[in-house]
């Protein structure tokens, strides 16, 4: 079977939005977080697949997270590092802020797992290349920030026109323009470069991009385009025994429409919502369920750490 890995980013409505926008008293419930888990889980179990799991270091340590983190751990799931807070704007942050958002999430994943974690993301794939040294020196195995798509200008646009009248780092999304022009396949990266092969540096998991054209293939824009367009890519990646790199969100497995979600969701001006965060539960895993099971077909799925430790 050709090889792969399904990883998903742990993002909470918390840790994306920090506040504005919502309408409800109290502020948000969390909820989203046990839910999307569970349903992301139970997804995965007919098809015998562990998946790396990229967690926010103040989702993780909220005490009704605790329990649901070490199940999935314990399942052998892989948990990654997804920074402590989720600053969109990681790229334009300090080494030192940089390394501290890095180091905040490795010591609440290790006093909640007992382990470290290997792999890193940047929030939004928003990574420059100087957090590749932090990295090496943190002992990380692999780096998954990189999206190289030919769209990469368009969705850079969208992304800061939607967000008009916040913040350069709430406005700013995907990281370096150059990074759309980064190999589309698992490699190792430069001493220096996150976008260039080499030696010295560590294993790169891009988002799998369609070849040729560079379409994103990942859930997200399956959800905006469908079906059709989402075989016509996998058969050509299958074609080319190109490896896959499947990415979804929390949001995928996510019913807002719950009582415990009511007003959750910011609304108005400045706001991007993800299309995820507007179409029912059922209609999302209907539509993953059929991308899954073509995929698993021909694909072995493993976690992000097994696929790097066999790279490297």
């Amino acid at each position: 079977m050709l090889e792969g890995g399904i990883s998903c980013d742990v993002d909470t409505l918390a840790s994306i939005y920090k506040g504005y926008g919502l309408g409800r008293p109290g502020g948000y419930t969390h909820a989203e977080f046990g839910m999307g888990l569970e349903n992301f889980i139970r997804f995965l179990e007919p098809f015998g697949i562990k998946a790396t799991l990229f967690m926010v270091g103040e989702d993780v340590k909220r005490p009704q997270s605790i329990s649901c983190l070490r199940d999935v751990a314990t399942q052998g799931h892989e948990i990654a590092n997804h920074t402590l807070t989720h600053a969109q704007g990681f790229r334009f942050l300090s080494p030192e802020e940089k390394e501290a958002e890095i180091a905040g999430m490795e010591e609440v994943c290790e006093e909640v797992t007992g382990k470290r974690p290997v792999g890193f993301r940047s929030p939004g794939w928003n990574i420059s290349d100087d957090t590749l040294e932090i990295l090496k020196r943190r002992g990380y195995l692999y780096d998954s920030s990189l999206f190289p798509s030919s769209i990469n200008p368009l969705l850079k646009f969208l992304h800061w026109r939607s967000m008009n009248g916040r913040s350069r780092d709430e406005r700013t999304t995907l990281g370096l323009l150059r990074y759309m022009l980064a190999p589309a396949r698992p490699y190792r990266t430069s001493e220096n470069r996150l976008g260039g092969r080499g030696d010295g540096g560590v294993v790169e998991f891009p988002i799998t991009v369609a070849p040729a054209v560079r379409l994103p293939f990942f859930a997200t824009f399956l959800l905006a385009t469908g079906l059709a367009l989402f075989k016509a890519c996998y058969l050509t990646l299958k074609a080319l025994k190109r490896p896959i790199h499947y990415q979804f969100h929390l949001s995928d497995f996510v019913d807002y429409n719950h009582p415990e979600l009511e007003n959750q969701v910011p609304q108005g001006r400045g706001v991007y919502v993800p299309q995820a965060l507007k179409i029912s539960l059922k209609d999302k895993k209907d539509l993953f369920g059929k991308a899954l099971e073509i995929m698993a077909a021909d694909y072995q799925f493993l976690t992000l750490e097994k696929w790097a430790r066999r790279i490297a």
